[in-house]
């Protein structure tokens, strides 16, 4: 069905139009990076109530490039994320809905992210995910690999800790470097030496959780060695001594071998026909790059999206809710709920 999608799980208000065929014709994103730019960090009362400002006027636009008197379907992240901006995108919704009579369906979040690599942005139709599918979801609140066979969705790791997005921003934001961390400790790490320093894996004793994560020993040992060289928060961000390039630049190295550290075991078990990545982190340089060199290499598909789609959006919540209605899986805009914490179970080690 042709499908309204809206999204406002953390600090991006996002609305976006697909067409049948997944081809998206509107897709438009608020950030409100600069609103929480000065705390370092997403406020959730502020966030709530930029996407109370910045939705209605989304639409309106919407409205003006797309015509939304022929959409079929209403989709919206209802969880995991922040409660209140969560209830924003919800109950505008499920209003939307209930007034225009149309059907609406409620989106993981997570479910969105592994969909958004099969997109475009140049009017093509949404590819189908091929059976098998491995998709690593790197963001600021995930860092997980996920197998998609048939209908069915399993997650295969997890992090213990800290998300590796969440550690970008911290070890910015420890230096002085502002938020969003990512993409600054992105542009610098090009310009050091990564193998200035050495930082050492973490320890799961854990068996049945071997190929999981662990992010915030990195973190603590990236501040600790920026602590023993520099006066914190640097004097000067805008031009940081050749020791901090080369300490982010060892920092991005380490978080990019870990990530792909599983990746050979877990392909070898499930023999996948793609391999993809999705979330805030796949805007990565480095990860983009070793993972489009691991699949020349292994002769494995590897699909990454459009850069403009590895932060929250709603042409990939649009997309999962055209899946889901395809199934027959439509919610009441009545009683549609919110839910903050993600509602993925890991399943047992021998299921895996």
């Amino acid at each position: 069905m042709r499908t309204l999608g809206i999204e406002t799980s953390c600090d991006e208000t996002a609305v976006a139009v697909l067409e049948r065929d997944g081809s998206v014709t509107f897709s438009l994103i608020s950030s409100q990076a600069a609103a929480h730019a000065p705390y370092l960090g997403v406020v959730p009362e502020l966030a709530a109530r930029h996407h109370l400002e910045a939705l209605p006027r989304l639409l309106a636009e919407a409205h003006r490039q797309s015509d939304l008197g022929s959409i079929e379907l209403v989709a919206v992240t209802r969880g995991p994320g922040l409660i209140g901006s969560l209830l924003v995108g919800t109950c505008f919704a499920s209003a939307y809905a209930w007034g225009r009579s149309l059907p609406i369906v409620g989106v993981d979040h997570l479910e969105a992210h592994l969909v958004s690599p099969f997109l475009n942005l140049g009017g093509e139709a949404a590819r189908a995910v091929p059976d098998p599918t491995i998709s690593l979801v790197v963001s600021g609140g995930h860092s997980s690999y996920f197998l998609l066979a048939g209908e069915s969705v399993t997650p295969l790791n997890r992090t213990r800790d800290d998300a590796a997005g969440e550690v970008f921003d911290k070890v910015a934001a420890a230096l002085g470097l502002g938020y969003p961390g990512g993409p600054v400790v992105d542009r610098l790490a090009d310009l050091g030496d990564a193998r200035a320093f050495t930082f050492s894996s973490p320890r799961i004793k854990d068996p049945s959780g071997a190929l999981d994560f662990s992010f915030s020993g990195l973190k603590t040992m990236t501040i600790r060695s920026a602590q023993e060289r520099l006066t914190l928060p640097l004097a000067d961000p805008g031009r940081p001594p050749q020791v901090v390039l080369d300490l982010l630049a060892s920092f991005r190295r380490t978080i990019v071998d870990w990530l792909l550290a599983p990746l050979d075991e877990l392909v070898a078990r499930h023999r996948p026909a793609v391999v993809a990545a999705s979330g805030g982190v796949a805007a990565n340089r480095e990860l983009r790059e070793r993972l489009t060199g691991w699949g020349a290499r292994t002769g494995t598909e590897v699909l990454l999206p459009p850069l403009a789609l590895t932060t929250d959006n709603a042409a990939m919540i649009a997309r999962a809710g055209q899946l889901r209605a395809a199934t027959g899986q439509l919610d009441d805009p009545l009683s549609l709920r919110a839910y903050p914490r993600a509602t993925w179970k890991r399943r047992k080690d021998s299921d895996r």
